[in-house]
């Protein structure tokens, strides 16, 4: 089964009596039932309910751990700092004390288990992210062949999982992203930062923008998050972000939904083909 590294992925820890509360009021996911086998996608979103971080969380040692981008975590660190307050949880950028690695596995439900010494086993709709020691995650990374992290990033795009990178941040409201499609979203929870226009959003039925699947052939250029999508020479879309696999250039875009089954192109000409999700997109 195919490997990869993933340098690029970062880890923020949350400790402290007063973690999951804290996280609570920041996060657009109820954490009130997390557990040391459940993944919580969530975002962290500005007062403006913009999404500023997308979140994977998992409990461990007593602790929750935020899964996203490296370069997001500094600044959803110093965001998050912002609001602890008289909290009782300590927050830290934790990236260089593991190592990261995916297997390659088709994915599944998202759940989390402990492999065995330092290694938690985090999977996902397209595959399982490796989280632990460098010697145990090297360890497991032996134990099949191994390829490009693009490979992992594209496996990711085709199961409909959304990633924010630094060039995107703050751009779009949670539900662009299909949060509340792929359980990113409590309507129940009570308040967090940027909940009122969340709320909004999904209430008064103004999701007019949504995250599709696109496609474009082997060999394209891989466009950078936040890059247009245009239809008849008229912006329509923005990149989420995209990656190249075997055969094909795979992609994520936020684009309206009148434009939702046409093809687009890029900047630079590229075609991107309209591809299917493996879930129902609603409008």
């Amino acid at each position: 089964m195919d490997h990869c590294r993933l340098d690029e992925q970062g880890l923020l820890i949350a400790s402290g009596p007063d973690a999951a509360t804290f996280l609570q009021g920041q996060l657009t996911q109820d954490l009130r039932s997390i557990g040391p086998e459940r993944v919580v996608l969530a975002a962290c979103n500005t007062p403006q309910g913009r999404v500023a971080a997308l979140v994977r969380i998992v409990e461990r040692d007593g602790d929750l751990w935020l899964l996203l981008p490296r370069g997001l975590v500094g600044p959803l660190l110093e965001r998050l700092r912002r609001y602890v307050l008289r909290a009782k949880v300590k927050l830290r950028d934790a990236s260089a004390e593991f190592a990261f690695a995916a297997r390659l596995d088709g994915g599944g439900t998202p759940a989390h288990t402990r492999a065995g010494g330092s290694l938690s086993e985090v999977r996902l709709r397209g595959g399982t992210l490796l989280v632990g020691s460098a010697a145990d995650v090297a360890a497991a990374v032996a134990a099949g062949p191994t390829v490009e992290a693009s490979r992992w990033h594209a496996a990711q795009i085709v199961a409909g999982e959304p990633e924010v990178r630094t060039e995107a941040t703050e751009a779009w409201v949670a539900q662009m992203l299909n949060l509340d499609l792929l359980d990113g979203i409590s309507f129940t929870k009570g308040c967090y930062t940027g909940q009122e226009i969340v709320a909004r959003t999904q209430h008064l039925g103004r999701i007019k923008r949504r995250m599709f699947r696109y496609r474009a052939p082997r060999g394209a250029s891989v466009p950078a998050a936040s890059a247009a999508l245009l239809l008849d020479g008229v912006k329509v879309g923005d990149v989420v972000y995209a990656a190249p696999s075997d055969d094909a250039v795979e992609l994520l875009a936020v684009v309206g939904l009148e434009q939702r089954d046409r093809t687009l192109t890029g900047g630079d000409g590229t075609v991107w083909q309209p591809q299917p999700l493996p879930y129902d997109i609603p409008g």
